[in-house]
């Protein structure tokens, strides 16, 4: 594989992605846990917030989409990146529960922009014939980011807070221990304490909380300066693509092509079936970082563990993309969906430290198998002029998997493992596989009565 043949706008759009997921997950890990310690609202609450901020993000870039086909690829990122950095400034700096609620709006309307752009990118920017490599190459860098993402969030949520704590900047720590929750020891606070592995004091406890709660603040001003890096090199190096063989349109026909897309049933069959495959990945976010805090202990790093998911796609990503290529698409898409399917099920028979670990691992294998192909598949079914605007609707499945599974997630948390008081979280994992499997069954039926739309599109071409 010669990686020279790609131009460099196609690095561009990488380097640009990297940037933003870095400021995305860094902030998205912790969110549930934010809203809930920082913010105040309740556990169910802070999971279906952020499963309506993850649905909204991920609808958004429909209309996105399309407006970036009309604007421009260059200027849509200009909006994004100065919306994004917006967005994270005010969650990080006015944490309360009107303001929040504005800033994840923010965020998720740049946010918008950002996922069809930069997709549609790499596929006008890879070279003929090597769209499923850069797609792949695509898919590492989105991980990369996620994986470093999440490493510099544990620093600034648990490391930050500890060093900080131990130093002399007493006006901070005044500041801190007087505007950052919780703010007295309660008798929840005094059993989480003692369930500590080992034990700790309710004076400890409390003060890690507080910490945590500063920590994660820092973590959303984070992702502001990687929003700005980001404009920086859309303002210097990132070049239009060449899409002068798209066919012009106009704002409103653009607008009409997005609807005419719910039109097309197959492709949109498509879609639903695959957002239960996504319900299952968002759980990474939605549940497992409160269930490893509450079921697992205050102390375990989080953050490591959540990152093993795109840490073992960077590792692999290019080695399992070279071992499916000859894959069929739904085949090697079904494939992907079964072994997640399996790894929810090791979190409910494994609810251990490690038992994360190993289900987090196999459900990433399962990830990298599927996911490239995803959006290479659905980047040939779109017709011509029209690969934004498909890919911002291929969107839809995250949206409809965090509807549906944001209050899904807060109530299964709430039932079976909440703060404090019996616990049964293999419930909770099994059904979220049982939903997994359902799509598993819906995708095999699929391709018994449509088949593969991207072999008759060759068919038709030839």
């Amino acid at each position: 594989m010669d990686l020279k043949k790609f131009p460099r706008t196609f690095w561009t759009a990488n380097i640009i992605e990297l940037f933003e997921r870095l400021a995305y997950y860094g902030m998205n890990v912790i969110l549930v846990l934010y809203l809930t310690r920082r913010v105040g609202f309740s556990v169910e609450m802070s999971a279906t917030i952020t499963g309506a901020f993850i649905a909204s993000l991920y609808l958004l870039p429909i209309p996105a989409g399309a407006i970036s086909d009309k604007i421009g690829f260059r200027n849509g990122l200009f909006i994004a990146f100065s919306v994004l950095a917006m967005g994270y400034a005010v969650l990080g700096l006015f944490p309360s529960k009107p303001t929040v609620l504005l800033a994840l709006g923010l965020i998720a309307i740049g946010g918008a922009f950002v996922k069809p752009v930069i997709s549609g990118t790499v596929k006008k920017t890879s070279p003929e014939g090597f769209s499923k490599i850069g797609f792949s190459i695509f898919y590492m860098v989105v991980n990369i980011g996620g994986f470093a993402g999440k490493i510099v969030a544990k620093a600034l949520r648990q490391d930050l807070g500890h060093w900080l704590s131990a130093s002399n900047f007493e006006a901070l720590k005044n500041w801190v221990y007087a505007n950052v929750p919780p703010f007295g020891i309660t008798p929840g606070i005094a059993e989480r304490a003692a369930a500590q592995h080992p034990p700790m004091t309710p004076d400890a406890f409390l003060d890690m909380l507080k910490w945590q709660g500063f920590g994660m603040q820092m973590i959303c001003l984070f992702s502001v300066v990687m929003a700005v890096v980001a404009l920086l090199f859309v303002a210097f190096s990132f070049k239009e693509p060449d899409r002068s063989d798209e066919p012009a349109r106009s704002v409103s026909k653009t607008f009409a092509d997005m609807f005419k897309v719910f039109l097309d049933l197959k492709f949109v069959s498509f879609i639903v079936i695959f957002a239960g495959f996504d319900l299952m990945f968002w759980q990474l976010y939605l549940s497992v970082p409160t269930y490893i805090v509450t079921h697992i202990s205050e102390t375990a790093p989080m953050e490591y563990i959540v990152a093993i998911n795109p840490g073992m796609i960077i590792v692999l990503q290019m080695v399992i993309a070279a071992m499916v290529t000859k894959m069929k698409p739904i085949g090697n898409m079904a494939l992907g969906m079964a072994i997640s399917v399996v790894g929810m099920v090791m979190m409910g028979l494994l609810p251990t430290l490690w038992g994360v670990c190993f289900a987090i691992a196999v459900f990433a294998i399962g990830e990298m198998t599927f996911a490239p192909r995803f959006l290479d598949y659905v980047s040939t079914l779109a017709p011509k002029g029209k690969i934004g605007l498909y890919l911002g609707f291929a969107y839809m499945r995250s949206f409809l998997a965090n509807l549906i599974g944001g209050p899904l997630s807060g109530h299964l948390l709430g039932k079976y493992c909440p703060a404090s008081g019996p616990r049964d979280p293999s419930k909770m994992w099994f059904t979220f596989a049982a939903i997994g499997l359902a799509a598993l069954v819906a995708l095999f039926f699929y391709n018994k009565i449509v088949g593969d739309q991207t072999a008759e599109k060759e068919s038709a071409a030839a």
